[in-house]
């Protein structure tokens, strides 16, 4: 297996939090789900392909802000209305994402970043992202009691006592009876500079902390 690191820059972006309807609440960080799709995207994986990975996900943000869009609903059969909706938005957004997948998937990621075929999106449609840095790394160390340098979702099979806000994530899902049936995750969002020498967490070869949501797969 090989590693891939990304420093992603976002002008503003919307993580939306799933039920949040008459105000658009966003995660301080995209939740796993968002970035794998955002990977698949980028594999060009086809309708209900699924491509094995794990994923840390880290980052910071300059302010949030809140703006006015126009939300469409649909009442009955044909009717529409709409509704002015509140929409929080993160300004600035500094992301690090750390991923482990099998040589060939890292490979093909790699190559389609690089070679920019598209926009990337991350969140909304209009959520456009810069790569800062796509790069192949080494293994992994354990860390030595270092302090995160970003905001970070880390899963509570790494830490369960830090302090931090409690989030339960989506990662994948399975289709079941025409439904999307999510697998999810127990995580803490910490703050950085606020933790000092977490146990057991990872280190990438730059010093860069690693919080894989997937226990098993970095261990291998």
């Amino acid at each position: 297996m090989k590693y891939l690191r990304l420093k992603l820059f976002q002008e503003t972006a919307c993580y939306k939090k799933p039920f949040a309807f008459k105000v658009a609440e966003t995660y301080p960080l995209p939740p796993y789900s968002t970035v794998i799709g955002m990977l698949h995207k980028i594999l060009e994986a086809k309708s209900g392909e699924y491509f094995s990975m794990n994923i840390s996900v880290q980052g910071k943000y300059e302010s949030i802000f809140s703006n006015y869009q126009n939300l469409r609903m649909f009442k009955g059969k044909d009717q529409v209305t709409s509704m002015p909706r509140n929409v929080h938005q993160l300004l600035n957004v500094e992301l690090i994402i750390h991923i482990q997948a099998e040589d060939d998937i890292i490979e093909k990621l790699y190559k389609n970043i690089t070679m920019g075929k598209e926009t990337f999106t991350l969140g909304r449609n209009e959520d456009m992202v810069r790569v800062d840095e796509v790069k192949i790394i080494g293994e992994m160390q354990i860390s030595r009691g270092m302090i995160n340098e970003y905001n970070a979702y880390v899963p509570e099979y790494i830490d369960d006592k830090i302090r931090g806000i409690n989030y339960r994530l989506n990662t994948t899902y399975k289709v079941v009876n025409n439904l999307r049936k999510w697998d999810k995750v127990n995580v803490k969002y910490i703050e950085r500079h606020t933790n000092k020498g977490l146990r057991e967490a990872l280190i990438d070869e730059d010093g860069n902390y690693v919080f894989f949501y997937d226990k098993e797969p970095h261990l291998l």
